[in-house]
Parts: C-alpha cells; structure tokens; sequence
C-alpha cells in the first residue's frame, strides 16, 4: 500500500487535486510566483516578448541562448520570464542550464529576487544534488527563506541524513529564517522513522516553541509515528482531541489509525473506528479499502474482506482485479480453491474482471490440493476467457507437480507450452532438474543438464550440486563447481553452503573450513547460514577451542550472530563438561537483548543433570519458565532423567504423574521411563 503520510512538495510545485492525499501539504507549501512587473506587462521589451513566446513553445534550449545575448548587449532580462524558464529546465532535469540562466541574470544587474533561487534550489534537490542546492544557498545575494531551505532538507531526509537535516535547521535559524509548518512537519516525519516517536517529540516542543502551529498534515505525521511504534490507542486519542485543536480528521488521519488497528489486529475495534469514520462523513477512499482488504486477507478473515469490497461502490470507489487476486489467494491459502474458483468467476458483479493472475492462483490451489486434471482444464478455459496462460502459469503448474515427485506429467505439461505461444526456458528446466534430484534420479537430472538447450544458471547448478551431496557423489560435485567457476556463472552462498553442510555432516570439518576460504577468494562473502553450519560441525566434532576461536573470529569482524551460532557453542562446552562456561556464554547472550530458546535452556540441564547437579537443574528450569520460555517434552525428560540418575527414583515418579496429569507428556513417554 501506498504510503498514507504525505511528502511536502517544495513551494514552487504544481498544487495538486484535492482528494489526493498530499493536499494539504500543497495547500501549506503553496507560494505564488513573483508578480510580473507591472511596468513589463504595460511595455514589454521586444526581447521580452520573444522569450515569453519561447517559453510558452517549450523551446527552452532557444530561451536560454536570448537571455545569454541579450545580456550581453547590455540589456538586463525581466526576472520573472528568467525564473519561469529556469523553473521549465529544472522541470526537464536541465539543472545546469537553469543555473547558467542564473548566473547570467546576475551578472546582467537584473534584480534577482528569492523566487528565482529557490526555484533553482528545488530542481538541485529535485534531482539529488543536494550540495550544489546547500552551495547556492550560502552564496545567496539576497535573504533566503523558509521556501528556499525545505527542499533541501526533504531531501536530506529522503536520504536518511536526519542529522544534516537537523543541522541545515540551526543554520536556518541563526540566519533569522523562521522555518515553516511544513520545514517542521518534514522534519518530524523524518525524526519519528529514524529515532523514533520520542524524539519527534522533541522537534515538535521546538516547533510550538518558536511559535509554528501544528497543521493537521503534522498530526497526521504524529499519529503515524505512534502507530508504527503499536501506541495505537495514543493515535487513537490524538484523534479524538484534533478538534479541539481547530482540525477535522481527514482521510489520512482515519486511514493511519485503522491501519494501525489492523496490524495489532484489533478487528473489532476497526470495524467501531470505520463506522465512525462514515458517520462524520469522511469518506473513505481506494487507500483506506485496498488497505482494509490487505490486512483482512492477511489475518485470515477472507469474509470480511469480501465485505468491505462489497461497501466500495456505496462510497465511489471500485474494486480492482488485484484486490480480487489478493482475496482468490487468502482463500486458496486456506485451502478453500472451489470458494476461490467461485469467486472468481463472479469478479464481474465488483466492476472487474480476472486476468491470468487470477487463474494462476487458483491453478496453484489446485494443485497443491493433489487436483491435477481440474488443474489442467484450466488451461483452455483461460484461452476462452481471454486470459491466456503464460510461463509464470506453466512454471507454476510444473513446479508443484516435481515437487510432488509426478516428472512424467510435469514433462507433458512443458510439451503443451508450445500449443499456447509459451517458451520453455531455464526456470522450466530447473524445476525438471529440482524433481528429478527430489527423486533420487540424479543420474537423469545429470542428463538434462548435459543436453540443456539454454544456458544453465546459478539455481541449476545449486540444485545439481545439492542433488549430487545428497547421493554423496562428491568427485562429480567437485566436478560441477569447478565448471561453474570456469564458466563465470555467479557463485552465491547458497551454493557454497550446500557443500559447507555436506562436508560437515560427514565430519569433514577442515575440507569445509578450506571451502570457505575458496568461497572468500571469488568474491562470495560467508552468510550466517554458512557459519552456523561450520560452527555445527565443528561442535559436533567436540572441538570447543576451535569453535570458541570461530566465534570470536566473527565477533571481532562484525559478524551479527544469533542464538542459533550461540547454542552450538553452548551445545561443546556443556558436552566437554564445561558447563560454567556454558552458564556465562547463555548469560551472554541475554546481554546482548537475545532470548535464548528452548533448546539453548536443555543442553544446561543436561550438563547439569549429567554432574549430578540436580538442584541446580531445577533452579536453572525454574529460571527458564521466570522468562516466559516454554519448556518443551525434551525438558521434562532431561529432568525425570537426571533425577532417575542420581537414584531419586521416586520424584523422578512423581514428577512423570504431575506432568502426565497435566497432559505435558504423551503416555507413551511415561511408558518408556517406567
């Protein structure tokens, strides 16, 4: 969805319609253009006259060079046709030609007012240069205004530079430039993605301060801000309180909050807040209801996005075909694809009509719903519907059909491809190469990529090499990876980490190790997939100096690890009965604002229970459930184990009761400790 928080266009900007969104912005930053001279309009030079009509053909390059020579024949220019021609360049991206123009009305004695340069300042910004704009502001001749700095610092915003926005804003200042409602509002804006709600606050203490008053586009920035950050009901009050304020929420306003409520998936208290929004007559727009639809299909409550489609025409709007595919999609998600087909053919009742999108998702239902032939029928029944079926179509078909294991009919499908004007191409093929090797028939994926009629990418080959680890045929995997070095395909980590996990799992712990040096060497940088199934296999091999020197190795380059990488190495020191070091490594990463899991808590008990420690098992599992991680079966049996250990027979009894009473553990487990 389109963002609901406006940007501010700079003050020369064409004013826009007024049920966009960004209206009140324009009408904020709106500034008419300097007047035309009365004096030029009573008797306009011959030259003026012929650079009004120059601009007004849009022959700019012609306009520019009259400026130039009539100048130097000591003829100043009239300011008002120069700013509009250095505003039509701006407009074309021709920034250096307008600046030219600049230049030469300066140096004509021309009285160059501030509208010329701010017009000149926004194009710099328009296009990203946003140094040039900040130089001509400090060479300015004449005082700059807020018009003149809010372009700049939109701009710097956009490009996530708050601080020099910020900075731009004390220079502004001690200029004596009071900056406006929307130079604050940008602001503001940007503040609350950067740092957060609290520190727009901030700006906005600094903005009432200096005496700027809020508009309603500024509340709409601050309820934004309290949304994204799920202060939901503070939106909600800003809301209430905006006409106390002197401001009627607007759509924007509505729209914001409702979105907010959705994403904490308070449904009902969307459904109060859209009623209220009708009810004071605000009317409701394609953002608020393609939103609506959004987040009602993505929480699973198919039936109230198809009422809200429903409510689009009492309100002008009508409903598009992608809104209708998002709905085909949640029901087939659902497993609800006859729904889906249903609705599909009734599209026609909302104003719209499904296209292939529409019949491709219901084909993906379909088939993974195991109905291949009802699948394929519709194939010619797109073709009657003027939806015919494309690649992305086929693709999808033949893909879940190798999934499934059913190559013999995926193969079938690629020979109609043809019949309906479709190539076959690489993703074809490596979804072939994919059900073959998902087969076990490595052999005859071999064989299709040996007589590929295309060339080969970075998938096919991954698949392959995957294939081949799988059926441990490491001189032909070896083999394949040298090709695809040879012939310059991109190598990612995904292929090198499927080589790192097959020399792992076999305890070729330094083959693996030496491959991610290769893997450095080509330009390939080492993910964290890539070390966490190092650090795996290395932990497994009960090397916990070679994983610690590993992890701090990552550590000391920057590497941001997760609790993944900790719990292998949690996992050897526990093993190799270095349990205190284990204890601090899991405190560690608490530190570090990470919550360990359920599997990080048991291989600690498991130390713990293998020392004959059993109560500080337990204190350590009461610990576990203080943070609100859930024990898992494996707990309970690690516990019920260690106290069978220790000859605590009975409270290793006892406890199999509790828990079996409580439905914790299956009775098969408390069959297999008795």
């Amino acid at each position: 969805m389109a963002t609901l928080l406006p940007s501010f266009p700079h003050a020369l900007s064409k004013p826009r319609h007024l049920h966009h969104h960004h209206s009140h912005v324009a009408a904020a930053s709106a500034r008419p253009e300097a007047p035309s001279p009365a004096s030029a309009s009573a008797s306009a030079a011959p030259a003026s006259s012929r650079l009004r009509r120059l601009i007004a053909r849009d022959d700019l390059a012609e306009a520019a060079r009259l400026v130039e020579t009539s100048t130097s024949r000591g003829e100043a220019p009239d300011v008002y046709l120069c700013t509009k021609l250095i505003r039509n360049l701006c407009r074309r991206g021709r920034t250096s030609d307008a600046a030219r123009v600049l230049r030469t009305a300066e140096a004509s004695g021309a009285p160059v007012d501030v509208f010329a340069y701010n017009t000149l300042v926004a194009g710099y910004c328009r296009y990203g240069r946003l140094d040039a704009a900040r130089r001509l502001i400090a060479a300015m001749p004449v005082p700059p205004d807020a018009y003149t700095y809010t372009p700049i610092i939109r701009g710097l915003c956009d490009r996530g530079r708050v601080g020099d926005a910020l900075a731009l804003l004390d220079d502004m200042l001690r200029r004596g430039c009071q900056p406006s409602v929307v130079t604050y509002t940008v602001l503001l804006e940007a503040v609350c993605k950067s740092s957060g709600f609290g520190e727009a606050m901030n700006v906005l203490d600094e903005m009432r301060a200096k005496g700027c008053t809020p508009n309603i586009v500024t509340y709409n920035v601050i309820i934004n801000g309290m949304c994204r950050e799920g202060r939901v009901d503070d939106a909600r009050e800003i809301l209430n309180r905006l006409s106390s304020y002197g401001f009627q929420p607007d759509i924007v306003s509505y729209t914001t909050v409702l979105k907010g409520l959705c994403a904490a998936r308070r449904w009902d208290d969307v459904k109060v807040l859209f009623a209220e929004m009708v009810e004071k007559n605000c009317v409701p727009n394609d953002v608020t209801f393609d939103m609506l639809v959004r987040f009602f299909c993505r929480g699973g409550m198919v039936e109230r996005a198809i009422e809200v489609l429903q409510q689009m025409s009492q309100h002008g709007c009508t409903p598009n075909t992608t809104l209708c595919n998002i709905v085909i999609n949640a029901m087939c998600k659902q497993g609800r694809v006859d729904d889906a087909y249903d609705f599909l053919n009734n599209m026609g009742m909302y104003g719209c009509n499904p296209d292939t999108i529409s019949y491709t998702t219901v084909l993906r239902g379909l088939c993974r719903d195991g109905r291949w032939e009802h699948a394929k029928e519709l194939l010619p029944e797109m073709v009657r519907k003027n939806c015919p079926p494309n690649e992305v179509t086929f693709n999808t078909f033949i893909c879940i059909l190798c999934q499934k294991g059913l190559i013999e009919q995926a193969i079938k499908l690629i020979q109609l491809m043809p019949e309906y004007g479709c190539s076959v191409g690489i993703v074809t093929y490596n979804a072939l190469v994919h059900g073959f090797c998902v087969q076990g028939r490595v052999d005859s994926a071999l064989e299709l990529f040996n007589n590929l009629p295309c060339e080969p990418n970075t998938i096919t080959y991954t698949t392959l090499l995957t294939g081949l680890c799988h059926t441990e045929q490491l001189d032909a995997a070896a083999e394949l990876l040298a090709e695809m070095i040879q012939k310059d395909c991109p190598l990612n980590a995904v292929t090198f980490n499927v080589l790192v996990s097959f020399f792992c799992q076999k305890g070729f712990v330094e083959e693996a190790i030496e491959l991610v040096y290769q893997m450095m060497e080509h330009g390939c940088t080492p993910n964290l997939i890539t070390f966490n199934t190092l650090l795996d296999g290395i932990t497994k091999d009960c090397n916990s100096e070679e994983a610690l020197e590993l992890l701090h190795g990552l550590v000391s380059k920057g590497v941001s690890l997760d609790t993944i990488t900790y719990s292998s190495v949690v996992d050897v020191l526990s093993r190799e009965d270095r349990t205190e070091e284990a204890i601090q490594m899991f405190h560690a990463v608490q530190d570090m604002g990470m919550r360990p899991k359920a599997g990080m808590y048991n291989k600690i008990l498991f130390a713990l229970c293998k020392r004959c420690e059993t109560d500080q098992a337990i204190e350590f599992f009461a610990y576990m459930v203080s943070n609100g991680c859930m024990p898992n079966e494996s707990t309970y049996i690690i516990l019920i184990e260690g106290l069978a250990h220790e000859g605590l027979l009975k409270e290793a009894q006892y406890v199999l009761s509790e828990l079996y009473t409580k439905g914790v553990l299956s009775k098969s487990l408390i069959e297999d400790h008795q």
